[in-house]
C-alpha cells in the first residue's frame, strides 16, 4: 500500500520537480516545532484555523486533528493532489487552491473568529501581513512562521535598526510576541536564515487614538519613506511646508528627527495635528 505522506525532499525528487524559490518555499519538517506551534495557538477543538501557504500538509495535520475546521490554501498546484491525499481522512479540512493575496477572507468567516496558523512563504510575508491587519476583525489571533528578520521588524522598538513602518503599524493594531526561534535545518530545502514564531494578537481598539486610519498609515509610510530624512522633509511627499510646519506645532514634534525616533503615540499625534 503506497503511503499518503511522503517528506517534501521524497516527494519533490519522484516528481523529478524543484522547489520554487518565486514563492518561497520552504518546507518545515522538524515534529517538535509543528507540536510548538499548534501549542502556542492553543488550539481547541472548538476554533476554526487558516492556514496560508499549506504545501503537502506538515502542519496542516496538525491543524486539523486538534481544531474543528482549518481552510488551507495553497498556491503551487504541482502540491494540490498530494496535499490533499495527505489529510484526506481529516473531513474537516478544507484545501483551496488559489493565491492567499487574492483571496478575501471575510468569505471564509461563519461567524466565530478564526485563528491564523502558518508558516508563511517567505516571498509573499509583507504584503500577507498587511492583508491580514486590514481584516483584523475576523482574526482571534495569528501565529505565523516568518523569517527572523521579518519577525524583529514587527516587534522593534523605537531607535533600533529594525524598527519601521511594519512596526508601527502591526504593534498599533495588535499585540505582538516573538514565541520561538526555528533554525534552517527544521525545513527543507534548508533557508539560509533563521526563522522566527511570532504571536499577534488583535486589539478589540487601536493602542492610540486614529482619527482616520487610511490618514495615520500614509504618514506613518511617508515618514519612513526615506530613513536619513528628517521628519519634516519626508512629510514633503504629502504636504505643502507651510502645512508641514503647522502639523509639527500642533503636534509638538520636532521636524529635525527622523522618523525611527518616533514612538506609536507621536505618529498618533501627527495623525491629530493633520484635521
Amino acid at each position: 500500500m503506497r503511503r499518503a505522506i511522503s517528506s517534501p525532499k521524497e516527494f519533490f525528487l519522484a516528481k523529478d520537480i524543484k522547489p520554487k524559490k518565486g514563492l518561497g518555499q520552504s518546507f518545515i519538517h522538524d515534529k517538535n516545532v509543528l507540536e510548538r506551534i499548534s501549542e502556542i495557538a492553543e488550539l481547541s477543538k472548538e476554533d476554526e484555523v487558516l492556514e496560508i501557504g499549506a504545501g503537502l500538509g506538515a502542519l496542516t495535520l496538525f491543524l486539523g486533528k486538534r481544531s474543528r475546521r482549518v481552510i488551507a490554501i495553497e498556491k503551487d498546484n504541482r502540491l494540490i493532489e498530494k496535499l490533499r491525499q495527505n489529510v484526506s481522512h481529516l473531513e474537516n479540512v478544507e484545501i483551496i487552491s488559489g493565491d492567499a493575496l487574492q483571496i478575501d477572507f471575510r468569505e471564509l468567516y461563519r461567524g466565530n473568529k478564526i485563528k491564523v496558523v502558518s508558516n508563511l512563504p517567505y516571498s509573499i510575508s509583507s504584503p500577507i501581513l498587511f492583508k491580514l491587519l486590514e481584516e483584523r476583525d475576523i482574526f482571534s489571533l495569528l501565529v505565523l512562521m516568518l523569517q527572523s528578520e521579518v519577525g524583529e521588524r514587527i516587534n522593534a522598538l523605537p531607535g533600533s535598526k529594525r524598527y519601521g513602518s511594519t512596526s508601527v503599524l502591526i504593534q498599533t493594531y495588535m499585540d505582538v510576541s516573538v514565541e520561538l526561534r526555528v533554525p534552517p535545518e527544521a525545513f527543507w530545502p534548508k533557508p539560509k536564515v533563521w526563522s522566527v514564531v511570532v504571536k499577534l494578537i488583535p486589539l478589540p481598539m487601536p493602542r492610540i487614538y486614529i482619527p482616520e486610519e487610511k490618514l495615520f498609515k500614509k504618514i506613518v509610510k511617508a515618514a519612513f519613506s526615506s530613513r536619513r530624512k528628517m521628519l519634516g522633509n519626508s512629510l514633503c511627499v504629502l504636504f505643502p511646508k507651510e502645512k508641514i510646519k503647522e502639523i509639527l506645532e500642533k503636534s509638538g514634534i520636532d521636524g529635525k528627527r527622523r522618523a525611527e525616533t518616533l514612538s506609536i503615540e507621536e505618529f498618533g499625534k501627527l495623525a491629530v495635528s493633520v484635521l
